[in-house]
């Protein structure tokens, strides 16, 4: 699919800025510096979610598993390998896994995984005590997406948590999103943009989707989740994001 194969590109060509769009993450802006500082705001999310759970939901959360998809060069499981006592990382491009398994060497951790993805998630074996994803649905067209997340929902045990971040408005008008989506569908229109933004000339354009959450809370019930709160986060690029966040109560298919 092509979103799939432009991500695969942002992992061959530009791998920390595909993760986090700021211009000191770009391959020729990289140094031992600004890398540190990419993996130190993984280590500060993972603490930020984890206070999430813990205040939304009156516990004291500690994963056992954990199944970060959209893994990346491993920016966040990494520092969930800290806390649980296995992780699994999950991409869809193989760049980005290769990236993240020399790094998690190079960090020395070994109660990590990495596996390619597809919508089947059937690389994915077993169930996990927290799944997790940040910044990665909105990159996703939202008919793909939805069932995704309800696919990764199946995999979650109970009492564990789903834990993912999604956008569900755009303060856009619908004229600018229809044509962001022309520029989405249309590659000559990506390259006319990049010139404009002084940017590599084929470099692919990164999706942003909006969800809809009333479908997935109606949905995850359905599996069990009867706890599912929204909380909403900093917009990113005029959009409204949310952290949703759901307890597993049982095990209903």
């Amino acid at each position: 699919m092509k979103t799939d194969k432009d991500w695969e590109k942002w992992g061959a060509s530009d791998p920390y800025f595909g993760v986090i769009s700021n211009d000191k993450y770009r391959r020729n802006n990289l140094t031992n510096d600004s890398r540190e500082d990419f993996f130190s705001s993984g280590v500060e999310h993972v603490s930020y979610l984890c206070g999430l759970i813990n205040k939304n939901f009156n516990q004291n959360f500690e994963p056992n598993s954990v199944l970060d998809f959209g893994c990346g060069v491993g920016r966040l499981a990494i520092p969930f390998a800290s806390i649980a006592k296995s992780v699994l990382g999950v991409d869809i491009s193989p760049s980005m896994l290769e990236i993240a398994k020399k790094n998690s060497v190079d960090k020395s951790v070994k109660n990590i995984k990495f596996v390619i993805s597809d919508d089947a998630l059937s690389k994915v074996i077993g169930t996990y005590s927290l799944i997790h994803s940040y910044i990665v649905f909105q990159h996703i067209p939202k008919s793909r997406g939805h069932k995704i997340i309800l696919r990764l929902a199946e995999k979650v045990e109970v009492d564990g948590f789903l834990a993912l971040h999604i956008f569900t408005a755009s303060q856009a008008s619908a004229l600018v999103r229809a044509l962001v989506r022309l520029r989405y569908n249309f590659p000559p229109i990506q390259w006319g943009w990049n010139l404009l933004k002084k940017r590599p000339f084929f470099e692919p354009p990164m999706q942003l989707n909006c969800y809809d959450a009333s479908y997935l809370e109606v949905n995850l019930k359905k599996l069990g989740f009867a706890e599912v709160k929204f909380i909403e986060v900093p917009s990113i690029e005029g959009f409204t994001g949310v952290f949703m966040i759901a307890k597993r109560l049982s095990n209903k298919s």
